[in-house]
């Protein structure tokens, strides 16, 4: 019986894929059939009248579409109804002719206004997001009795759901605004049935309805939250529309989000990372193909309607995403989700450009509104003061950054212990760091939660990651917080990022994570796991450049058949138990012919261990490769315990931390510390996006007390050292330091400190063959600190 189930369902899924196929195929001829209005789902609609006619004859279209629906209702007889009620309303049903929006859209919605909700759901892609983002703010502003206007909110399908994520009756008032009757009917029934008399329907154009009870001062600036869900899409008036929402909101605090399709131009214009350029651009036959498609059915996704949208209000938050509706990875919709603020202008008026109206220059018809400019955005996610850190701008389509798609660093490769040894950490420093993966920072911020730390990194990922981590030590509880940076796994990733970790986070980091939520849920299919096992990404720290290292190791461990070995290793009673079984166990595999001519390769290096030329260079010329190797594991697994304190080898070969060996931040008691911190805005981080050098060009001279640059000049030539460390002589205060480790012992830009009037003295020297490790890590050959004399 269940192999004759799955032999059913197998040909009924045969059956969809090919009659949505034909469907898809025949849909693009739609443009031969333009006399027929084929499908009329406006929600709301505003513009002048005019006259519109449906023929009562069907187009060969419409009987392909009616074949289709009829076949899905007899593979599903409990959505035949539905399904026969929608195709007939939308492709049969004779509208006649009126005079104006509001009676076509009555027309049209009479008779399916009660199946709506029930046949919108694949198409009206990203509206749970909107709204949880929405419910996400009004919880950060603490907001109290809040009013909010739903415009085009149709059946109420959005305030009820706006109830799951903050509670209606939390609201001292609701409006839904929308044109079509039929619909508005719907709404009232469905409010009068949950007892919500704290929610209005009102059955009123866009651009001149009244809100009852707020009729007196017109509820100019009185509105906290305006939402529109693919409703501006089909307004004709749409400049009306959203110049009367900024007069609407409530200054400083009111907002706007926003779910609807949308094409973009064929050049992306301006855009910063706030106002949404990642992912935003479509390919030619996205943009045109959906633009007319859409078109037939009195939606408009010319992009003059977003851009005039961005450019009235504060782009706060954005999303960019492909509704892969139907036919997975072939039919792709572009739709967006978006919130904005009013930009606060004075009187509440938009500028003139060059003497032009700003609404001219998005009209429909105009080819260059789809590049205009849009006014430059600050990408940040709320108020400092409140949240304790600044992410500040940058433009991702920079080459310096554009080159990045992913973190390399998915976990910091530095001891924070032996650094906060050396920095003794007060409230009035203020230090520059290298973000990496952002543990080193926390670390710091753990130990003197006051110190000022501007966090560098030239790769937007990393900083990505650390606003992940900010947001959720502000948000998240303990326990979540060990799933996701602990275990590096959380099922339920996509809600916690949208309904709490997003309002604390900037629009680029969210646009990130949400296009990146199988870091930590992943869904590969069962045979994918099969075929790969262990090499399967499993959690957070298998993506990423450093997530490609540990799947290596991890094959090379099965390879010379020691990864059972490493398990033991990393579950040691103690260290001498742990010292035994790499001597006898590891070590003379790790150190084969086959790994030692690996390593003394310049090429596999850098593939393998990200070990640059420069670098490779520096070290090989104090010793070859192979030594340096057993120079750096030799020591930590004699001397380091992997199962109580070293964390940093732990995590190659377990891929997730434990209760007992991880990183402070990740301790209870750090955790606790740290988040304490962030609530009451003392977490005072600042994120670059930025090359160190041009981070220091926009600073005051003595503005550093201390910097901590990891190796990265290793990677330096002569005159790149020279402007970096000149540059850190004028920014780093009298008596203040720099804090660096190399790959070689004596590396050669010493004396370029030392000409810019630094003291250069060796905290810590690794000797050949010596089991003593000058950290936890023993990674690199010297740890050096430079005074500012």
């Amino acid at each position: 019986m269940l192999t004759i189930r799955r032999y059913t369902n197998s040909a009924r899924t045969l059956l969809i894929i090919c009659s949505l196929a034909a469907l898809l195929f025949v849909g693009c001829a739609k443009l031969r059939y333009a006399a027929v209005d084929s499908t009329l789902n406006a929600i709301n609609s505003t513009g002048a009248s005019d006259n519109i006619h449906k023929s009562s004859q069907p187009s060969i279209y419409s009987l392909i579409i009616i074949s289709t629906i009829i076949i899905f209702g007899i593979l599903n007889a409990k959505s035949l109804s539905v399904a026969l009620t929608f195709a007939y309303n939308c492709f049969f049903k004779p509208l006649g002719q009126h005079n104006s929006q509001q009676d076509r859209l009555n027309a049209f919605y009479t008779g399916q206004a009660s199946v709506y909700d029930a046949t919108r759901g694949g198409l009206l892609r990203g509206r749970k997001t909107m709204l949880k983002l929405c419910a996400a703010e009004l919880k950060r502003q603490g907001a109290k009795l809040p009013i909010w206007v739903d415009i085009g909110g149709g059946t109420g399908w959005n305030i009820e759901q706006m109830d799951k994520y903050f509670g209606v009756a939390r609201f001292e008032r609701i409006y839904l605004v929308d044109l079509c009757q039929p619909l508005c009917e719907v709404a009232e029934r469905r409010f009068k049935a949950k007892g919500w008399d704290n929610v209005t329907v009102v059955c009123q154009d866009a651009t001149s309805f009244i809100l009852p009870g707020l009729e007196r001062s017109g509820a100019m600036g009185q509105v906290d939250l305006v939402t529109m869900s693919y409703s501006l899409s089909m307004m004709d008036a749409y400049h009306s529309v959203v110049d009367r929402i900024e007069k609407l909101l409530r200054p400083q605090a009111g907002f706007v989000g926003v779910a609807d399709f949308y094409v973009s131009g064929a050049m992306p214009g301006q855009r910063t990372s706030a106002a949404g350029v990642l992912g935003y651009q479509c390919n030619w036959f996205t943009r045109v193909f959906w633009q007319h498609w859409f078109e037939f059915d009195h939606v408009y996704l010319h992009p003059c309607r977003r851009n005039y949208l961005e450019h009235t209000l504060h782009t706060h938050k954005v999303f960019n995403g492909r509704n892969h509706f139907v036919v997975p990875y072939l039919v792709q919709i572009p739709y967006y989700v978006w919130l904005g603020r009013s930009r606060d202008l004075p009187n509440n008026r938009l500028p003139e450009i060059t003497g032009q109206p700003v609404q001219s220059m998005f009209d429909e018809i105009a080819p260059e509104s789809s590049t205009i400019a849009l006014p430059d955005v600050e990408d940040a996610s709320g108020p400092e003061e409140q949240r304790g850190w600044k992410r500040l701008p940058y433009q991702p389509t920079k080459s310096e950054h554009a080159q990045f798609s992913t973190y390399i660093y998915g976990f910091t490769w530095e001891d924070p212990r032996r650094d906060l040894e050396v920095l003794d950490l007060s409230s009035n420093d203020r230090v520059l760091a290298i973000t990496s993966a952002g543990d080193n920072a926390l670390a710091y911020a753990a130990h003197q939660s006051g110190a000022q730390i501007h966090c560098v990194d030239m790769n937007p990922c990393q900083n990505h990651l650390l606003e992940l981590k900010l947001a959720a030590l502000r948000n998240l509880d303990y326990e979540q917080f060990w799933c996701m940076f602990g275990l590096g796994r959380e099922p339920d990733f996509r809600n916690l990022l949208d309904s709490v970790l997003s309002a604390d986070m900037s629009s680029a980091a969210y646009q990130y994570w949400r296009n990146n939520i199988s870091a930590f849920a992943p869904a590969q299919p069962a045979l994918a796991r099969a075929v790969l096992g262990d090499m399967a990404h499993c959690n957070l720290y298998t993506t990423g450049y450093s997530g490609m290292a540990l799947h290596s190791l991890r094959a090379v461990l099965k390879l010379l058949g020691m990864h059972r070995v490493t398990q033991k290793l990393i579950a040691s009673k103690s260290i001498e138990e742990q010292a035994n079984l790499w001597k006898q166990k590891i070590r003379h595999r790790i150190f084969s012919n086959l790994v030692v001519r690996l390593l003394d390769n310049p090429v596999a290096m850098w593939q393998f261990m990200g070990v640059p030329i420069n670098q490779w260079n520096m070290l090989r010329s104090e010793g070859s490769m192979s030594q340096y190797v057993r120079d750096t594991l030799d020591p930590v697994a004699a001397a380091t315990s992997f199962t109580t304190d070293n964390y940093f080898y732990r995590l190659l070969f377990a891929r997730q931390y434990s209760p007992t060996c991880c990183p402070d931040y990740l301790t209870k008691s750090g955790f606790e510390r740290l988040q304490s911190a962030a609530k009451s805005g003392c977490l005072t981080f600042q994120l670059h996006t930025a090359t160190i050098i041009d981070v220091l060009a926009g600073m005051r001279n003595g503005e550093l007390t201390k910097a901590v640059i990891m190796d990265h000049m290793d990677w330096f030539s002569a005159g790149d050292a020279d402007a970096e460390v000149g540059a850190l002589a004028r920014v780093i205060a009298k008596g203040g330091f720099v804090l660096w480790r190399s790959a070689a012992r004596v590396p050669w830009y010493i004396k370029t400190f030392e000409a810019n009037g630094f003291a250069v003295e060796a905290l810590s020297i690794r000797q050949p063959n010596i089991i003593v490790p000058i950290d936890r890590v023993n990674m690199y050959a010297s740890f050096y600190k430079a005074t500012r004399i």
